[in-house]
């Protein structure tokens, strides 16, 4: 089953009408080629196996049907009036935005791509546990409590049971399918969560020139922060100080939002050129409009794909793992008990 990254409705605004074809179509940019003028909103960003789950053959089609049905639907109401001048967002809308904001960064390929090196982590984690003599010695004076508790021979439970179970725990993570099974894990996690940073924060509309417009990336969730001598600095955390978020809606139109964070430095507003080089970064390998302008390919073409999600940007080594690892096998352990 091929799954959406970005949704046919979105891309569709981005789209213009082929008189060929009699059909929407886009211009599709990417690194190293020339503007591509077929690419049509309901296969551009569609891929094979997507949100599928190695336990679950049913799971992609559940997943893509909720992401419409939960996501995409309520936003679609009114995605293609954002961009009026008149237009003012209400809390109903802001609590929706945020959802699909979140499920857009979420459900990209940058993201799942992402899902690899978390794999790999918690493999890493798992054998920094090992060597932690303190904590083994918690888990298994833990685990000797429990079976005392049940009346239970204490005296079985050794140093060497508790590596075994946290070396078997690493067999079961180290596997081809476990970075697609975290991938899945994230998305439904995600669905429950969908953040609160965005929806505290503050919201605005920016506006492009037709002739100049947005580009739209196969990653559309971008982040940046702006230093106090106006750098960009790409793939900021949503809950980071000074942290911007920007997801453009059509050639013309762009949300801006500024989560509820610390913010240190006065926000300067966007220019359109900023916006599209955070798509090209971000994307994975593909960038969308309205238009074909050879200005625009020039611009963006030294930016695609600078960044990846868990490597150069957003990443996940600062959230001490192991620590967390540790927690987890403890509160098994008391679930148990």
């Amino acid at each position: 089953m091929k799954s959406h990254t970005v949704p046919k409705r979105l891309l569709e605004q981005f789209a213009y009408y082929d008189p060929v074809t009699r059909s929407k179509r886009l211009w599709r940019y990417q690194k190293g080629k020339a503007p591509y003028g077929r690419a049509t909103p309901k296969s551009a960003t569609r891929w094979e196996g997507h949100f599928a789950d190695p336990a679950n053959g049913s799971k992609e089609a559940e997943l893509e049907e909720r992401l419409e049905r939960e996501f995409e639907h309520p936003v679609n109401q009114f995605l293609d009036v954002i961009g009026y001048r008149t237009f003012v967002l209400q809390p109903r809308q802001i609590k929706e935005l945020t959802g699909y904001l979140t499920m857009l960064f979420t459900r990209s390929r940058a993201r799942r791509a992402a899902s690899q090196s978390e794999a790999d982590f918690i493999i890493e984690a798992f054998r920094s546990l090992i060597s932690d003599e303190r904590k083994l010695s918690v888990l298994t004076g833990k685990l000797m409590m429990l079976l005392v508790a049940r009346g239970m021979d204490a005296r079985m439970v050794t140093r060497e049971m508790v590596v075994g179970a946290i070396e078997r725990q690493i067999a079961a993570h180290s596997d081809a399918q476990e970075p697609q099974r975290c991938y899945i894990q994230t998305v439904e996690s995600m669905m429950r969560f969908p953040g609160d940073y965005t929806l505290y924060g503050d919201w605005f509309v920016i506006h492009a020139d037709p002739a100049e417009p947005f580009v739209i990336g196969d990653a559309p969730v971008v982040t940046w922060e702006r230093t106090k001598d106006n750098r960009l600095y790409f793939m900021r955390g949503f809950a980071q100080p000074n942290v911007e978020v920007f997801l453009p809606v059509s050639p013309t139109t762009c949300l801006h939002v500024l989560p509820g964070v610390l913010r240190s430095r006065p926000v300067l507003r966007p220019v359109t050129a900023e916006v599209n080089m955070a798509q090209a970064v971000f994307a994975t390998e593909h960038c969308f409009t309205s238009i074909r302008s050879p200005e625009l390919d020039a611009a963006i073409q030294p930016h695609f794909s600078k960044m990846r999600i868990g490597i150069e940007g957003f990443p996940v080594r600062h959230i001490g793992l192991k620590g967390v690892l540790f927690d987890f096998l403890m509160g098994k352990l008391r679930r148990a008990a």
